[in-house]
């Protein structure tokens, strides 16, 4: 029965050992009612029986007494009418007496007692009979004669009746105490039965309801064992045999949902850790083995594929796509047993190599570039490629992988921007220090707190004399700090992204504050500069349209800087939005002119207005030849392309003369103004205007 069990549903089993329980229950309800059936019968046997017996013969005998006492007292009494009354009475007790012993004899035969009736019966005859004599000779002879005759005859078989009656009582009380006796066998014997099948019931209860219990938390245990280990990842422990029941159902369920489980969990480390486009490690998992291997030496390469923008852009992403798989594969080629491979995002890549040294950095450089450089048929196109490689080391500039991670980017920005390459990470790209860290924290709190001001440097009209206009200069008001000067947090703005904040805020300030001067009469034009990052932004461009309609300021005054490494990073897309702007009409100048690259190039295509000498020049062009030389040649390559000349950084009279006499149109330095705030520069114009207005002829 028990295997049958083990291998039936658990609601079966219960059910099984819950009829055997009842039935054991029923056993012992069973035995008990029968057992104190018959108690109850041989109790009530008892009582009806032998206990009435008793009382009749004690009734008998008291009776026979009293009628004995009635009798002795007739012979006391010498008056006949005095005896009247005795004589009813002792027939009564008499009567009583004969009553109860038929009552007896009757109840005696009903009962099947072992008595002797005969016996009682002869001795009460005797005894009336000899009764019956004495009263009638206390009659007829008196009560003296009669009294010899109760002494002799009457008494003595009153005597042998009373001791047959005490001897019957003995008799049965002998066997009241041999029933009560067997009663009391017959319950003990009862309850020793209930009591070893109670016993029995709960050993078999504890027995079914062990196995059963056994059956189901075992599994359990089990089942909870490697819902465990599924928790803790392990997928590998076998399942104990899954029978049909609840629990076979439940171990099968956990199965499956630990197959799904594996399944979902590969598919998810997949996702996690693996690049889908070329199965190489993502940014996740190279920062993890980085972490793990925790290497104490070795070069962190950042790699980036040169024109990768123009090749999606003209052959379409699947043949992009299709290329940056050809190139996973190239750099798997090219690199150890030991390095690190990723793709992080776009057509970057990163390469670890641990233990390299930082001559061997360069080498593997130029060995990934020449494997590059081999061309890439996909879809019978030959695709010729390039790529720029930013290096880090460690642990000389950092020991995490963030850190090596910016330090290679900025190696590789560099690296893209002079066209070198291959550069190396340097001073120049060191981590901001605290403070500046916790400037760009504040930077955008700083904006919504109105704490950031424009200051404006005059530019200066050198053949009219005239303020034509001025240079919007960002500063930041510190409330603890004072007045910070852009170049401490502009270029962590740009590296943040949080330029495309700034910017705006600029443009529209500049718009206002050119809109109110040109409301008190002054005709002036206001610069402001565009980052690399501005210039690249298509919103940004819809913004300074937007603001220059709303507050109605003609477009003409509005002058956008850029400096030539703006143009460099996406060339074609900045000059779409440099044509854009200069088509609505606002002015675009070039800052910084000649310390940048390929100047000539950029000047011959852009759609600028002006051009900004760099300060290197202008400084001392009044007595350096070489300067002077430099800045004369621009100035008639200016006036050949119909561009305006500013010449910036002009800190002497003797240089601004110079500039004047050398035929430049403006010029914008100390030796006319430092930058001040719009209030001040509000105030310069007025007392300006005045100088101006007095000095007249």
């Amino acid at each position: 029965m028990i295997p049958q069990l083990r291998n039936s549903r658990i609601s079966t089993r219960l059910m099984a050992v819950i009829t055997v329980l009842l039935i054991l229950l029923a056993v012992v309800a069973g035995l008990s009612f029968r057992g104190f059936q018959s108690l109850a019968s041989s109790a009530n046997d008892l009582v009806d029986g032998q206990v009435r017996l008793a009382l009749l013969a004690n009734r008998t005998n008291q009776n026979a007494q009293i009628a004995s006492q009635y009798l002795l007292r007739l012979l006391l009494t010498a008056d006949r009418k005095a005896r009247l009354p005795l004589y009813a009475a002792m027939d009564d007790a008499l009567n009583s007496a004969d009553q109860a012993l038929l009552q007896f004899e009757t109840l005696a035969l009903q009962t099947k007692v072992d008595i002797d009736i005969v016996e009682l019966q002869r001795l009460r005859e005797h005894y009336g009979t000899a009764f019956q004599e004495t009263v009638e000779q206390i009659e007829l002879v008196g009560p003296q004669s009669a009294k010899a005759h109760f002494e002799t005859t009457t008494e003595p078989e009153l005597k042998a009746l009373l001791a047959a009656t005490d001897r019957l009582a003995v008799t049965l009380q002998d066997a009241m105490q041999a029933e009560t006796k067997r009663l009391t066998e017959l319950t003990a014997t009862a309850r020793q039965r209930i009591v070893a099948i109670g016993v029995i019931a709960l050993l078999m209860g504890i027995l079914l309801g062990s196995l059963i219990a056994r059956s189901i938390t075992i599994p359990v245990k089990q089942a909870a064992a490697i819902a465990a280990g599924i928790a803790g990842g392990d997928y590998t422990r076998e399942l104990p045999p899954a029978g049909q029941d609840e629990i076979g159902s439940m171990l099968r369920a956990l199965g499956a949902m630990r197959d799904r489980i594996a399944e979902r969990e590969a598919h998810i480390r997949r996702i996690a850790y693996v690049d889908d486009l070329t199965d190489l490690s993502n940014r996740a998992r190279i920062t993890e083995d980085f972490l793990r291997e925790a290497p104490s030496r070795g070069a962190f390469l950042l790699i980036d594929i040169d024109r990768f923008a123009a090749i999606n852009k003209a052959l379409g992403h699947a043949v992009g796509d299709d290329l940056l798989r050809g190139v996973a594969q190239r750099l798997d080629s090219v690199r150890g047993a030991h390095d690190l491979l990723a793709r992080l995002w776009g057509d970057e890549f990163a390469l670890l190599l641990c233990g390299a040294e930082p001559g061997d950095a360069i080498v593997a450089a130029e060995r990934i570039r020449a494997a590059l450089r081999e061309p890439l048929n996909i879809d019978g196109q030959r695709i010729d490629l390039d790529a720029s490689i930013g290096i880090a080391l460690f642990p000389e500039h950092g020991t995490e992988f963030e850190q090596l991670l910016r330090r290679a980017d900025g190696a590789l920005r560099r690296a893209k921007q002079h066209h070198d390459g291959v550069a190396q990470a340097s001073a120049a790209d060191a981590e901001p220090s605290p403070d500046q860290l916790s400037l760009i924290g504040e930077m955008r709190e700083a904006l919504a707190r109105d704490q950031f001001v424009v200051f404006y440097q005059p530019k200066l009209d050198l053949k009219t004399g005239r303020v034509s206009g001025a240079e919007a200069l960002i500063r930041w008001r510190h409330p603890e700090r004072g007045l910070i000067p852009p170049g401490t947090f502009i270029p962590f703005a740009e590296q943040t992204g949080f330029i495309r904040e700034i910017t705006p805020w600029l443009i529209r300030q500049v718009i206002r504050d050119t809109v109110n001067w040109r409301k008190q009469g002054f005709e002036l034009v206001i610069s402001a500069n565009l980052s690399t990052y501005d210039l690249l932004n298509a919103s940004l461009i819809e913004e300074i349209f937007a603001a220059l309609v709303t507050e109605r300021l003609l477009p003409s005054a509005l002058c956008l800087e850029i400096t030539e490494s703006a143009l460099m990073n996406e060339p074609e897309r900045a000059l779409r939005h440099l044509d854009r702007l200069a088509a609505y009409g606002i002015k675009l100048s070039i800052d910084d002119y000649g310390s940048g690259q390929a100047s000539l190039a950029y000047v011959k295509d852009l759609p600028v207005h002006e051009l900004k000498i760099d300060r290197v020049f202008v400084a001392e062009a009044d007595h350096r030849p070489k300067n002077a030389a430099i800045v004369r040649s621009t100035i008639l390559m200016c006036r050949e392309l119909g561009l305006t000349v500013v010449a910036e950084g002009a800190e002497t009279r003797e240089e601004i003369d110079w500039l004047r006499h050398n035929g430049c149109d403006i010029v914008q330095g100390y030796g006319i103004a430092k930058p001040m705030s719009a209030e001040n520069f509000d105030i310069w114009l007025s007392d300006r205007q005045v100088s101006n207005v007095s000095r007249r002829p």
